[in-house]
């Protein structure tokens, strides 16, 4: 037993020694002493061996934010530079330089530093003697060359092997064949009989198209005495459709594709039109280059088809969350991470996840050129695209068509339309009032979920889970007083579907009620303002919807005019739904107050915009919620009454009529013309349509 006990304490103190050696020559080096540790006798790496040093024990008191003693230290030219006691380095000359006689303690004057960090170490203090004696260079991480590591076999080009030699010939109908033979003899087999025609022709099927072949195909196959009957079978299954089904669904799924969503709720999701396009492609053998381009980029090519446009849905196959805890933004991140997991699959053939974190260590991928691409996937929106079928296309053209017919025969009709135009322009320029946007916080939201993110313009983007019955409540307070209406403006937005201005899949919302109440800074006494007239610059002609878009368990819900929203009726609303076309557009509604609202040293006004119309049952409207909308004020004299003038239009009559483009003179024409000439106007309102001038 003493025998062990003496072992073990000898093991001990054995492996102690070392460590409390080092620890004493510290201890001793560290007391100033006049001397300086030796410097380093290796090069010094300064990414990695000094910066993280520099920030962790110096950037605190001589960074970005503070320099005491009017030094900086966190890049070269200032440390050349220096503070109060002249320049820190003097490159080549590290016994000079006062950096590392502050930093060992044997400076005259200047106290040892850091002065509330961990001092350095002789061993840290001689690289950077070395660092400065090897001319101080400083070499950032993102400057930092990469060095690719090409050694692993994948990224080796492939070297053609030497066909094996085999005395069998007859049996040999490609290179391949050869090989096979090969192996075949070294294992000391022979070839197996060739297979009947019926067993060729379903294997052949199966493989190019997923399917067997029909008794009709078989027997066609067998009848076929040519020598090239194989061929012919070849040709035909490539030519079939199901060509691209069958090898589309390996795409598909190195894509992500899917019909729904997911998470939790697992929505559906209508994007079969990527999925036919993948096919389609496939079917007509696009070039694998091009193939790749257009789901990248598609929408970028110059003079872009819808094709091309949808081919992009590669980019959008990720799963959806719409968990009302779920933070719109960090989950968009996270689905772009996904998307960049997808490319480096699919695409360049190997993970590239880890760059997320740090430069790959085995494929030849940096973190840098990680975030290269991060930053061109993350420079786009993710809201759902409108596309039409074939039969919609043609649909969209002929009133394009249509539009530009009635126009044109418009203008040669009426010679003096500048003129008359310039008149009417004349005359509704003035008398609008001056609208004071209101930036209200969003206090409550009355179902949970859903996120209000406020935009520069002053306008709420809702985003993330979007409850089917909602509300929000929202709150400020100013000095506005003698306020005679207010105004909610739903304004279109690339992150909303179809452009908005609401959330249903086709970009539309239903406005259930408006309500605004006022309280006097002062006072606790609430009260609500009566509204006597509501008008908007369009209104949806009455429809009874019901269970067909809305709530099975309620009939009733009606989506119309502009007064709906203003009827303490949460079984109607104010809607736009006028057909394609006229969908997704700006539109607003003005609230006009019957007795003038504010007090004297200040109002808190609390708005509450209710959203009771959305529903499950309804494949176009999941929800109806606003998408985007902007609550303004006013204290012009009334009567004040929603501007029938486009917001677009609105824009350009404000730009002086010398200095209007071609387009814009158009885009004037096109709303003017529907105001005055009767009968020449088309069912939709002009230049909104996709592909329309």
């Amino acid at each position: 037993m003493n025998d062990l006990r003496t072992i073990a304490i000898f093991r001990v103190i054995t492996f102690l020694l070392p460590a409390l050696a080092g620890v004493v020559g510290v201890c001793a080096a560290d007391a100033p002493s006049g001397g300086l540790p030796p410097p380093a006798a290796r090069k010094v790496d300064f990414v990695n061996d000094l910066q993280p040093l520099f920030a962790e024990r110096c950037f605190d008191c001589h960074g970005e934010k503070k320099q005491e003693s009017a030094l900086r230290a966190d890049n070269r030219a200032d440390l050349l530079k220096g503070g109060d006691h002249g320049p820190s380095l003097v490159p080549g000359k590290s016994a000079e330089s006062i950096l590392v006689q502050v930093l060992a303690g044997t400076h005259a004057e200047l106290a040892r530093m850091p002065k509330k960090k961990e001092k350095l170490t002789p061993g840290q203090i001689g690289l950077v003697r070395a660092w400065i004696d090897q001319g101080a260079e400083w070499e950032t991480v993102s400057a930092k060359k990469f060095t690719y590591n090409t050694n692993h076999w994948a990224f080796k080009a492939p070297v053609r092997p030497i066909i094996p030699a085999t005395s069998n010939r007859r049996w040999v109908r490609t290179p391949v064949d050869n090989f096979v033979l090969s192996k075949l003899k070294s294992e000391k087999l022979n070839p197996s009989p060739e297979a009947d025609k019926i067993t060729l022709l379903r294997r052949l099927s199966l493989d190019l198209i997923g399917l067997p072949p029909t008794p009709e195909e078989v027997d066609a196959f067998i009848a076929d005495k040519s020598s090239d009957a194989y061929g012919k079978q070849v040709e035909r299954l490539l030519a079939s459709p199901h060509y691209g089904e069958k090898w589309g669904r390996f795409w598909l799924d190195a894509a992500r594709y899917a019909d729904s969503d997911g998470f939790e709720k697992d929505k559906m999701r209508k994007v079969w039109f990527y999925r036919d396009w993948v096919v389609n492609a496939l079917n007509r053998d696009l070039p694998y280059d091009q193939f790749i381009i257009k789901q990248l980029a598609g929408d970028l090519l110059p003079n872009a088809t819808q094709d091309d446009a949808v081919a992009t849905g590669f980019l959008r196959n990720s799963m959806v969350n719409e968990e009302g805890g779920i933070h719109p933004e960090q989950f968009r991140m996270e689905a772009m991470f996904d998307r960049m997991d997808a490319i480096g699959k699919s695409m360049l053939g190997f993970t590239i996840q880890c760059a997320q974190c740090h430069n790959h260590k085995f494929d030849p991928i940096s973190q840098e050129e990680y975030y290269r691409l991060f930053a061109f996937l993350n420079n786009d929106h993710d809201a759902t695209r409108v596309v039409y079928s074939v039969e919609e296309q043609m649909h969209v053209a002929n009133l394009a068509r249509e539009i530009r017919d009635t126009e044109e025969g418009l203008r040669h009709r009426t010679p003096d339309w500048e003129q008359r135009m310039a008149k009417w322009e004349d005359s509704v320029k003035g008398g609008q009032p001056d609208w004071i946007i209101l930036r209200p916080v969003v206090e409550e939201i009355t179902t949970g979920g859903q996120k209000y993110l406020p935009q520069p313009d002053g306008s709420f983007l809702a985003q993330g889970y979007a409850p089917t019955k909602h509300g929000v409540h929202l709150w400020l307070t100013n000095e506005l007083q003698n306020v005679t209406a207010f105004r909610i403006e739903m304004l279109t937005d690339a992150n909303l579907p179809c452009n908005g201005p609401g959330r249903s899949l086709k970009g539309m919302f239903g406005l259930t009620e408006f309500t605004v109440d006022v309280t006097a800074s002062a006072s606790t006494n609430k009260s609500r303002i009566t509204f006597d007239k509501v008008t908007a610059d369009f209104e949806q002609t009455e429809t009874s919807l019901g269970a067909e878009h809305y709530d099975k368990s309620n009939n009733k819900r009606v989506v119309g005019q502009v007064n709906y929203a203003n009827d303490n009726n949460n079984d109607t609303a104010w809607g736009i739904d006028a057909g394609p076309g006229r969908r997704n557009q700006d539109r607003k509604a003005v609230f006009q107050c019957a007795t003038n609202a504010g007090f004297a040293g200040g109002t808190v006004w609390d708005i509450r915009v209710v959203q009771q119309h959305g529903g499950w049952n309804s494949d176009d409207n999941m929800n109806n919620n606003l998408g985007c909308f902007r609550i303004s004020a006013t204290t012009n004299a009334g009567p004040v009454v929603a501007d029938p003038i486009p917001r677009r239009v609105r824009d350009i009559l404000a730009i002086p009529r010398a200095q209007r483009s071609p387009a814009q003179v158009g885009v004037v024409f096109s709303y003017w013309r529907t105001t005055v000439a009767a009968g020449v106007s088309p069912a939709v309102e002009p230049g909104i349509l996709p592909g329309s001038t």
